[in-house]
């Protein structure tokens, strides 16, 4: 019973911590807001905070992967729900859902670069977990695409590979930021390069 209870108590305490560091990223941006303030406005003491997180890319992490998860549900029910729907309109929705989710955590996932030189993303045991479940997804919809359309040399896992190396925060970072493409370009670029030719055959 006390190590449930612990474990509540931490897990309240997590909650709180991650309020307090997105109403103050919302307020003053990700890249002015330090560890301490977060800290400050939690209610914790910052040798509490730093055993949580090591730094404020990890703890970035832990906010935007409650939101990973939902997306990942959102999918799923969209799917779910239009099991009858073109396969076309079923795979670019799935993509435009996480799209769109990068998209909404953008400032979010330029503090982690920032904060661990855009490799820890590597480390992060949700992100590696979210990564699978939606390359599942996709993995799953192109290979309907090669069951239905003859003569399509495909691989749905390499496919998928590939369309997941373009959506890395990393990278859709580097194209918002560095090349300047908007949502909306990048969305109809990966549409035009990875999902067009396969229903043009």
């Amino acid at each position: 019973m006390l190590e449930k209870n612990l474990r509540k108590d931490a897990e309240k305490r997590r909650q709180v911590i991650l309020e307090k560091a997105a109403a103050l990223f919302a307020e003053y941006g990700v890249e002015h807001v330090s560890m301490r303030q977060i800290a400050r406005e939690a209610g914790v003491g910052q040798g509490t905070l730093y055993r949580s997180y090591n730094n404020k890319g990890e703890l970035c992490w832990d906010l935007i992967g409650e939101s990973c998860i939902q997306n990942y549900d959102r999918i799923q029910s969209f799917l779910g729900d239009h099991t009858s729907s073109p396969i076309k309109d079923r795979l670019e929705t799935a993509l435009l859902y996480h799209l769109e989710s990068l998209e909404t955590h953008s400032p979010v996932l330029a503090a982690i670069q920032a904060n661990s030189g855009g490799d820890e993303q590597q480390n992060v045991p949700f992100y590696s977990e979210h990564y699978e479940s939606i390359h599942s997804v996709i993995v799953q919809l192109l290979n309907e695409v090669a069951k239905k359309t003859e003569n399509l040399d495909l691989d749905p896992v390499f496919t998928a590979d590939a369309i997941m190396a373009i959506l890395r925060p990393d990278v859709y970072i580097f194209q918002r930021q560095h090349r300047g493409y908007s949502p909306e370009e990048i969305k109809n670029k990966l549409f035009h390069v990875f999902i067009e030719p396969l229903f043009h055959k």
